[in-house]
């Protein structure tokens, strides 16, 4: 549940906060709305999405919302999720017992339903929908990109993310894990922990193989990865050093800083990464909830049974008894990625090859419908008895009898 806590004065601000909300979310998120002069208990069970959103415009908090909000830290610990949301610029410091976590301030850029506070709510809680551990994932090569590493992390738990800096780094040849521990496993295991990799692509970076490990580890979690790709004034190229994340066509340019004795980003470059990385954490989130509900919607319409085969990759089974002695089943990946990413049709085919392929195998995808050319080139380099399709073409294909939309 999200709750909109606001000061007396901001009832306009939390009511329209509340419906951008329901008109990004829908049905998917509850949100509650409490005055913090009257406010009391939380307002529903405690739940792994609980969300507190804190609207005030001056330091005159009410006491019982500054209790209300302590309470709720109390309850969740570490597990809590906070945003507070400043009014005025002249009042920044969040009520007492939220004063560690920075605000975001409300302004015409962070209104509206593609708005900043929409993308940081939606990014928060996309990184709970592994649990309350999930982090965002720090990747960088020790040797030119660690000053940038630290800075990012304490930017990000300054704004109440939950940061992960990996210390599986070259240093002087050795890495910072200690001798005899498995660095592997920690890289992994670190990984199956996060929501999101941001990828500090700085020149040394592809020479790392520990940054080459992660993201093909990412690339088999189906993880998604955001590159940062730190350049030289002079250098004209553009995307990531990676090849393998080229194709996903998403990164975030960043000019190298010359060698000073500040730190090596502005506050500015910060914010671009921090608003890049919640908007693709928000579209995430959004896809999570709503092609699998989607996808599970068409197929209980027509008949077939459904299964959560694997609920991080995504994964489901539907199933239909046509008679005594034939049943239909279909084996389903709803992609988290815009569009069609390679990597998650190799996940997927390894993922069938593991667990026994059905009658149909559908990788469905999101965003924009593929034009035919470009659709059928991707179909012809997958095996034949995969069929990609957009999640707006599946009743058409259920009701063909699967049949692959003119192409073999």
């Amino acid at each position: 549940m999200v709750v909109i806590l606001y000061q007396p004065g901001c009832q306009d601000i939390a009511h329209n906060t509340a419906s951008e909300l329901g008109s990004v979310f829908g049905d998917q998120v509850t949100v509650a709305q409490v005055a913090a002069d009257s406010a009391s208990g939380w307002p529903a069970e405690l739940s792994w999405d609980d969300l507190l959103i804190v609207v005030y415009k001056d330091q005159a908090f009410p006491p019982e919302g500054n209790e209300f909000i302590a309470k709720y830290l109390q309850q969740r610990s570490e597990a809590a999720l906070l945003l507070p949301v400043a009014l005025d610029l002249a009042s920044r410091k969040p009520p007492a017992p939220a004063s560690a976590i920075k605000a975001l301030r409300y302004d015409t850029t962070a209104s509206g339903p593609t708005g900043r506070l929409v993308n940081r709510v939606g990014g928060m809680l996309g990184l709970r929908m592994q649990g309350r551990d999930t982090k965002i994932f720090i990747s960088y090569r020790a040797s030119d990109g660690t000053a940038i590493a630290n800075q990012l992390y304490d930017h990000l738990e300054a704004l109440g993310h939950r940061p992960f800096l990996d210390e599986a780094k070259e240093l002087d040849g050795e890495t910072k894990i200690l001798p005899g521990t498995p660095v592997q496993k920690q890289i992994d295991d670190a990984l199956s922990n996060a929501n999101l990799v941001l990828l500090i692509d700085t020149p040394a970076a592809p020479a790392s193989p520990w940054m080459k490990h992660e993201v093909d580890a990412a690339n088999a979690l189906l993880l998604p990865i955001l590159p940062i790709c730190l350049r030289d004034p002079g250098d004209s190229r553009r995307g990531p050093r990676f090849r393998s994340l080229v194709a996903l066509q998403r990164w975030i340019p960043i000019q190298l800083p010359p060698v000073t004795n500040v730190l090596p980003l502005s506050a500015h470059q910060l914010e671009q990464i921090v608003g890049e990385a919640e908007k693709y954490l928000c579209e995430i989130f959004r896809r999570k909830c709503r092609v699998p509900f989607l996808v599970k919607k068409e197929f209980i319409s027509h008949g077939f049974a459904w299964k959560v085969l694997d609920e991080r990759l995504l994964m489901f089974e539907s199933s239909k008894i046509q008679s005594l002695r034939l049943q239909t089943k279909v084996l389903s990946h709803c992609s988290l990625f815009d569009q069609i990413y390679e990597p998650a049709i190799t996940r997927f085919i390894d993922f069938l090859n593991s667990t026994g392929r059905g009658n149909y195998s559908l990788f469905i995808y999101d965003g924009e419908l593929l034009p035919s050319p470009q659709l059928q080139e991707l179909v012809e380099s997958q095996p034949k008895d995969v069929i990609i399709l957009h999640h707006q073409e599946l009743a058409a294909l259920i009701d063909s009898n699967f049949t692959t939309l003119g192409t073999t």
